[in-house]
């Protein structure tokens, strides 16, 4: 996970960027609106894992159970941001020492720099953007030159592959309104020709090209909107949906 430059605060398990007097979702906790229906199954098998590494199990062991699936994502996004982070030195010039289990995730770096010499424009910067009368602020990993063509290009470390909703996340970055500095500057959001992921694992790795355009009308983008108004519904407007109670009363039927 990229870790901004911009302040940040958690609220109901959101990421808001503080920004111009104003607290706006990030982009990642805009896209986790999409339902995930496969999740549940993955989150069963984690507790029945969990179980089996105990051994024995007891009432004491509910709550450590019903948390294994939290720690299984906690313990990845500890590794991700690592790597990111190692990442982001690395192409900023910096000397790293690279600690031994994310020497594999690196090699896949270098062997993508190898292949295909990019040329790092900008790592690790905020944008701020609006559909509507929502705005909203993201933090993308990287955008790069190869061979004359500028790329906005995700890292991603989950063990199962490039999913399709980083369409959407890059989406969302390409056509914010600008990118924002911590020193209250901004900048206009650069024209972008073509998206992509570099996917990187210990044992392997890929670049992956993403399906994604800049202009308001990717479907993609639309899509964006729609989760972002989804967002704003979830975490402010269904609180003033219901209204005062104008009358009540029990059915003549309701028993005694």
């Amino acid at each position: 996970m990229t870790t901004p430059k911009i302040k940040t605060i958690h609220k109901n398990d959101s990421r808001l960027y503080v920004w111009d007097g104003g607290e706006y979702p990030g982009v990642t906790s805009v896209v986790g609106m999409l339902p995930k229906p496969a999740l549940q199954y993955w989150a069963a098998k984690k507790v029945a894992e969990a179980a089996i590494e105990r051994g024995k199990v007891t009432e004491r062991d509910i709550n450590w159970l019903k948390a294994a699936p939290k720690r299984d994502l906690n313990q990845a996004a500890e590794k991700g941001s690592s790597v990111h982070d190692t990442l982001d030195r690395l192409v900023n010039g910096e000397t790293v020492d690279i600690p031994d289990d994310e020497r594999g995730f690196i090699d896949g770096f270098h062997q993508f720099c190898d292949r295909y010499e990019p040329d790092f424009i900008m790592t690790e910067e905020t944008v701020h953007g609006a559909v509507g009368d929502y705005g909203y602020c993201g933090s993308f990993d990287a955008l790069i030159d190869i061979a004359g063509e500028t790329w906005l290009i995700d890292f991603k470390t989950t063990r199962s592959g490039v999913h399709p909703e980083v369409a959407i996340q890059l989406a969302a970055y390409a056509n914010a309104m600008s990118i924002i500095h911590p020193d209250g500057s901004s900048e206009s959001v650069p024209k972008i020709d073509r998206f992509g992921v570099l996917w990187l694992r210990p044992e392997e790795w890929a670049f992956v090209e993403l399906n994604v355009t800049q202009d308001q009308y990717d479907p993609a983008f639309k899509t964006f909107g729609a989760l972002l108004a989804a967002w704003h519904w979830e975490n402010r407007l269904k609180k003033k949906a219901i209204g005062v109670r104008q009358a009540s009363g029990r059915s003549s039927a309701a028993p005694f």
